[in-house]
């Protein structure tokens, strides 16, 4: 990359940064192309040479913030940490990806802009998918995941999760305000309904 990309990569960034911010704050629709730039310290037309409206803009941010929640996942994994270690710390990422966003703005830029829905849909299939069936598999050789439950049915089940929590804004909303919420779902998650005693 030469100095002139990485110039306005870097402005791109900062851009990205400063909606983030104000979309996690206030919401997709309260904050305007003028206040991202105020925020990110350049001028609206600024923004527009990198991006040509505000749905394109939340749409980038979404896809870069999932691809970074990709790519921290992988570290989690890849990490010497214990499998449930990886498995809260996974979950902890994934609610504060939430936590930084109204569901309005992931909901605004699935539901507004279907070629970000495939992406992450693909992202989904092609790289998360991978990295559920290696975090199964050591669950599985450590003793914490069941060998009888098939390897299809987990997946399933995980992409049922998330269609659920992209189905509604509200959904993400609690998640993202209520911990004891965020917290007894892994739970449930990770041991079911049964309270096992021995």
């Amino acid at each position: 990359m030469n100095g002139f990309e990485l110039r306005k990569e870097r402005k791109r960034e900062s851009i990205r940064h400063a909606a983030m911010e104000l979309f996690g704050t206030y919401g997709f629709g309260k904050v305007s192309i003028k206040d991202i730039a105020r925020k990110a310290g350049v001028s609206h037309v600024t923004i527009y040479n990198h991006f040509n409206s505000k749905e394109e803009l939340v749409n980038d941010v979404v896809r870069t913030e999932i691809e970074r929640l990709v790519e921290k996942s992988r570290e989690i994994i890849d990490s010497e940490s214990d499998f449930l270690e990886k498995m809260n710390l996974i979950r902890f990422s994934k609610v504060g990806l939430a936590s930084r966003y109204n569901g309005e703005v992931m909901k605004a830029a699935i539901n507004n802009s279907p070629e970000t829905y495939e992406y992450i849909d693909k992202l989904w299939r092609e790289k998360i998918n991978k990295l559920l069936v290696e975090l199964i598999e050591e669950g599985r050789r450590k003793g914490y995941i069941s060998s009888d439950i098939s390897q299809e049915a987990m997946l399933l089940y995980f992409d049922m999760i998330r269609a659920g929590a992209f189905a509604s804004v509200e959904t993400l909303d609690r998640i993202k305000i209520d911990a004891k919420l965020a917290d007894d779902l892994n739970r449930l998650f990770l041991y079911g309904l049964i309270d096992k005693k021995d």
